[in-house]
């Protein structure tokens, strides 16, 4: 957790240097990127914080625990970064009809320590992002951030290098429609995920494939995938075999198969017999 710790105090100290310089240079770009680095660091806390409760000891009446706090936290994550991007897509707007000077040095300056900042912290979301969708936005958060860094000391050279005042809102609406663009993806699946969706990582026409594909199982149903949290994924299924080929041990195999080839360790197996199968499937 010590990266979350380190994500949170570079970048509420580069906040404060963007704000402050932000308002001396005049530069909405300059900002905006304070406001939606503002927006990181409250995203930090709040996936933080989500681990921290999803590892507490629940009361016994939450037998999964607390472990769906990192989706929810997921999920505000993203509508506070929409409120962030309201906020910046109106000022730029309203600073595009009327152009003031911006002071393109301090812009220059600034932005380039943002760079440096915001790639720092990407590379200490880099691990396990392709396994959690919070670790995955933070990650596509800061390499963003890094890339808009880049595009604002870019906007900050034209300014002083040919006097365009303008390309400053221009710079801050192409910000905003570039992060709306680059997490809506990610709002979607927390939502997916709240409502119990099978999480995107599962390929749920592979799963299927592979337990109509195991020996002895002659069909299925009550198939049900859903996330326990952004990392656990949890799975129920009634397997049917015909008398004969029915063996307690075939539970085994399934749950092997599921944690190994779709990382799924949270699994409820009921085997069935054919000639009872009929009737389960309508009352189970």
């Amino acid at each position: 957790m010590s990266r979350f710790l380190l994500g949170i105090v570079l970048n509420t100290g580069f906040i404060i240097v963007e704000i402050i310089y932000g308002f001396m240079a005049n530069s909405v770009a300059l900002i905006a990127d304070a406001v939606h680095n503002a927006s990181d660091v409250l995203g930090l806390v709040l996936v933080w914080a989500s681990y921290y409760i999803a590892d507490r000891r629940a009361p016994h009446k939450f037998t999964y625990g607390y472990k769906n706090a990192t989706i929810f936290a997921a999920f505000l994550n993203c509508i506070i970064l929409l409120f962030a991007i309201a906020n910046l897509l109106w000022t730029s707007l309203h600073r595009l009809s009327d152009p003031e000077p911006v002071a393109s040095i301090i812009v220059i300056f600034v932005a380039s320590i943002g760079v440096f900042i915001n790639g720092i912290t990407a590379l200490l979301f880099m691990k396990d992002r392709q396994s959690d969708i919070n670790i995955h936005a933070l990650f596509l958060n800061m390499a963003l951030d890094t890339i808009l860094s880049v595009s604002v000391v870019a906007g900050g050279v034209l300014i002083w290098w040919k006097g365009w005042n303008l390309i400053d809102p221009i710079l801050g609406i192409i910000i905003a429609l570039t992060i709306i663009y680059s997490f809506w993806g990610v709002f979607k699946e927390s939502i997916n995920l709240i409502f119990q969706a099978v999480p995107s990582s599962i390929d749920l026409q592979e799963l299927i494939a592979a337990i109509e594909g195991m020996d002895h199982i002659a069909s299925y149903h009550d198939l049900h995938v859903w996330a326990l949290s952004t990392t656990e994924t949890a799975l129920s299924v009634h397997v049917v075999t015909s008398s004969q080929d029915y063996n307690p041990l075939l539970i085994h195999d399934l749950a092997q198969m599921f944690r190994e080839k779709f990382n799924i360790h949270h699994t409820t197996i009921q085997m069935e017999v054919a000639v009872i199968a009929a009737d389960c499937s309508s009352d189970c």
